[in-house]
């Protein structure tokens, strides 16, 4: 089954890079909500006086989209260990049912062997096929391996490369808003102040936008990873229809032989 980060839904990866960059927005709409509105009679400073008030806004905003995220990152590795678990099983019922037949062929084919050549030949025929079974699987449980590290991988250093983006933005608007209360204490005029700061958070949004956008260009790597099992696998298969063809001429072969005696 050929994968392109199917992983998880398109609807999971939406909500993901939607959710993550909603955050980035939040910051401009809570200080311009807060601040322009027209206000009669208040004082110059109200900007300086609600700054810590907006600060908290924000925080607590940025930390109910943390929680979110984190409760949609379990979801989607409740959703990837299912569908391994579920893919495994059916891998295993399948096998269980491949080696049944197998071992019923295999029976018919030792009823028909009736010479003491014809007997090994069938035992030939039978090692063979074994040995081609066990080699391809093998193959393909090695490809399907590969392809899960480089999944886990990949959520993973995602994981880490967002959770840094994130850090790092959270480190910027921080320290954005110590300014500003800085620049207030130092008699700042309050317009410029609120000016700095939209422009400090500004680019601190911009720059988060882009890690995040950047992040979600790791699906090459899985998909590379998708196409690498499925030739693995491909090969594999291959590699199994010739071994048990040459096997079943050699038996044909061998019987044909004895007949011809």
């Amino acid at each position: 089954m050929k994968m392109n980060f199917n992983t998880m839904s398109t609807k999971s990866k939406q909500y993901l890079v939607s959710s993550l960059l909603a955050l980035s927005l939040i910051i401009p709409s809570i200080v311009f909500a807060q601040t322009t509105a027209p206000r009669t009679g208040l004082k110059s400073g109200l900007f300086c006086d609600r700054i810590s008030e907006l600060e908290s806004k924000i925080k607590d905003r940025m930390s109910s989209y943390q929680t979110k995220l984190e409760e949609k990152r379990q979801e989607r590795s409740n959703i990837l260990e299912n569908r391994v678990n579920e893919r495994n099983t059916k891998q295993e019922d399948n096998r269980t049912k491949w080696d049944a037949n197998r071992q019923e062929h295999f029976a018919k084919l030792q009823a028909k062997a009736q010479t003491d050549a014809q007997k090994q030949a069938v035992n030939n025929f039978i090692a063979a096929v074994e040995a081609a079974v066990a080699k391809r699987r093998e193959a393909i449980n090695s490809a399907v391996l590969s392809f899960r590290q480089a999944v886990d991988k990949a959520i993973a250093d995602k994981k880490a490369k967002t959770d840094t983006a994130l850090t790092e933005y959270q480190n910027s608007i921080t320290a954005a808003f110590e300014k500003a209360k800085s620049d207030c204490t130092n008699g700042v005029d309050p317009k410029t102040v609120r000016e700095n700061l939209l422009s400090s958070l500004k680019t601190a949004r911009e720059k988060f936008r882009n890690d995040i956008q950047n992040i979600e260009k790791i699906k090459n790597s899985i998909q590379a990873a998708a196409d690498q099992r499925q030739g693995a696998i491909q090969k594999a298969i291959e590699e199994f229809k010739l071994a048990v063809q040459k096997a079943g001429q050699e038996l044909r072969t061998a019987f044909q032989n004895q007949q011809g005696q």
